[in-house]
């Protein structure tokens, strides 16, 4: 995995998440939009080539006293400065442009391996598991884009800058040649523009070298702190109820406090930058005045000639300097091109654990020698086989810690640990667990879900509501809601009911989907799926005894147990 601390790997890094967009149906787009890009930078380089040209001629009518070419100048600056406006203008609305719809590639990339499967769920479990993916999806990749954009115009820029005015400033100190101890160096103002900024950029490179993973815990503890705060969000019902606000306060004030200290870190070191690339670039200012000085009060410089020189020294210097100026820039895209590169080789693994499926012959589920384990490789439960005829039911119970709801989990295909064989003839499986999840929006999109909602149902959707004693919902169905926090857990234990109901699978999975209901609705609800869904296999967990007659088979799992379901 890419260290965090390495800089060249970063931007190598960088670079590979670049490609794929390039590579993608959009490139033609983007790479078009790259070009003007890059265009409108040059544009702007282009008008600094100008400039340099033109503080020669303004400088000198100053020194001649010549009034009518001073005018003069002024026009020919006018007509310089609209290169210069629509440079900076355009190269930012197109930056603007490449960046949202990079960007909306980018995230529907992530989003669709992210959701792929049971990806989502697997990665949260494995070992070396991503925090934040919210973080990294949301925050990262837009972080990604704008500064792989800007240091790459940049770079660019930085390179036209310095092949045209080393070309000029290697002209000029032909033309004023300087010489020491009798010796005639060749364009020495190229090569102390070089000497000074390659000096800049070791010493800032020493001094910066540990900003890298400082940049990376911040963003790492920043979103700790963010999931924080949204987990008591969405769980202030039972903080409210338990009076642990204390408790959370103190939690929340640990996290805070991580980000400070490393923040006191990070302003240490930015400090420390700051201090050298400030008082480098302040100081090359007039760096070259100094140099070119005895040449122009030696009378062998005009005053064109010395403006225009250091005009374009410093142009060159920063051209040689664009590592100094972009340093904190390079360390926070290494850092965070870390972060997209780890979640996408998390991703990558744990796509690589879907279980196998195949088609066994007459049944709906059969599974051999399963043993379910935990991320550690711990051994949960053991199961010598299992087959599931199509159109039967059965019923597994057992005490607490068994491993029922990890079995379950290995039946649905979407815990990792597991050794054995699934295999499956279901096209349509629907898996209904304890808590049950209510997306955001309409109490019709929760009832659909997972499919979306389908008005030519609305008749169905009625009467499963009905059936599932909702009835005081049917009038709230478009109605949009916080459902989730609304709803109480048997209500909403309820709804999932519904929601079998109306999506009709040819295998479905209970885990505990109605302990929160009191033993007659549970029964009821349990017969309700058996008849409606006839022709559908159930497979049911429940430490409810009274469930016994509903189902065809029952299988007790023990502790410490390696049982046989036939």
């Amino acid at each position: 995995m890419t260290s965090p601390l390495s800089l060249r790997a970063g931007l190598r890094s960088a670079l590979r998440l670049a490609v794929p967009y390039f590579r993608s149906d959009q490139r033609w787009i983007g790479l078009g939009l790259l070009a003007s890009l890059i265009g409108a930078q040059l544009v702007a380089v282009g008008a600094a080539v100008a400039e340099n040209y033109w503080r020669n001629a303004f400088f000198q009518t100053l020194q001649d006293k010549n009034w009518p070419g001073f005018i003069e100048q002024f026009w020919v600056y006018a007509l310089i400065a609209v290169f210069h406006i629509c440079g900076a203008v355009y190269q930012r609305y197109l930056g603007q442009w490449l960046t949202i719809r990079w960007r909306s590639w980018m995230t529907a990339h992530y989003l669709d391996r992210w959701l792929h499967g049971s990806t989502h769920y697997r990665a949260t479990m494995a070992a070396g598991a991503v925090d934040n993916p919210d973080q990294r999806i949301a925050e990262d990749v837009r972080s990604y884009i704008s500064l792989t954009l800007e240091l790459l115009v940049g770079l660019i820029g930085a390179i036209a800058r310095l092949t045209s005015f080393v070309a000029i400033l290697w002209a000029l100190s032909s033309s004023i040649p300087f010489s020491i101890f009798g010796v005639t160096i060749p364009g020495y103002l190229v090569w102390a523009a070089l000497i000074y900024a390659v000096a800049g950029s070791a010493v800032t490179h020493w001094i910066g070298r540990r900003l890298i993973g400082i940049d990376f815990e911040q963003e790492r503890r920043e979103a700790d702190f963010r999931f924080a705060l949204v987990r008591l969000r969405e769980n202030s019902e039972a903080v409210a109820l338990l009076h642990g606000e204390d408790f959370e306060k103190r939690g929340l004030a640990q996290r805070f406090q991580a980000i400070v200290d490393n923040w006191f870190r990070l302003m240490k070191l930015q400090q420390l930058i700051g201090l050298f690339s400030e008082s480098y670039k302040r100081y090359s200012l007039y760096f070259p005045y100094f140099v070119m000085a005895p040449l122009f009060f030696g009378g062998t410089m005009q005053l064109g000639s010395f403006m225009q020189s250091g005009s374009a020294f410093n142009e060159v210097r920063n051209s040689f300097s664009y590592f100094i100026n972009a340093y904190l820039k390079l360390a926070e895209l290494a850092a965070v091109t870390h972060r997209l590169s780890q979640f996408a080789e998390v991703m990558e693994r744990s796509k690589a654990a879907d279980a196998e499926v195949c088609s066994p012959d007459g049944a709906a589920l059969d599974a051999s020698e399963i043993v379910v384990k935990t991320a550690a490789g711990a051994p949960i439960i053991a199961v010598d086989g299992v087959r599931i005829e199509s159109g039967t039911s059965l019923l597994i119970t057992g005490p607490s810690g068994t491993g029922k709801t990890s079995f379950i989990r290995a039946l649905a295909g979407i815990w990792p640990f597991v050794d054995g064989k699934v295999s499956t003839a279901t096209r349509r499986p629907l898996v209904l667990p304890q808590r049950p999840y209510l997306p955001l929006g309409t109490l019709r999109a929760a009832l659909s879900y997972p499919e979306a909602p389908d008005g030519s149902n609305a008749a169905r959707m009625v009467a499963a509501l009905k059936d599932v004693g909702l009835d005081d919902f049917v009038s709230q169905l478009d109605q949009s809601d916080r459902w989730d926090v609304r709803l109480s857990e048997g209500e909403k234990q309820r709804l999932s009911i519904a929601r079998a109901l109306l999506y009709r699978p040819d295998l479905l999975v209970l885990d505990e989907a109605t302990s929160s209901l009191d033993k007659a609705s549970e029964i009821s609800l349990h017969r309700l799926l058996r008849t409606r869904l006839s022709a559908a296999t159930i497979v049911a967990v429940s430490h409810q005894d009274a469930l016994h007659p509903v189902y065809d088979r029952v299988t007790v799992l023990e502790r410490s147990s390696r049982p046989s379901l036939i």
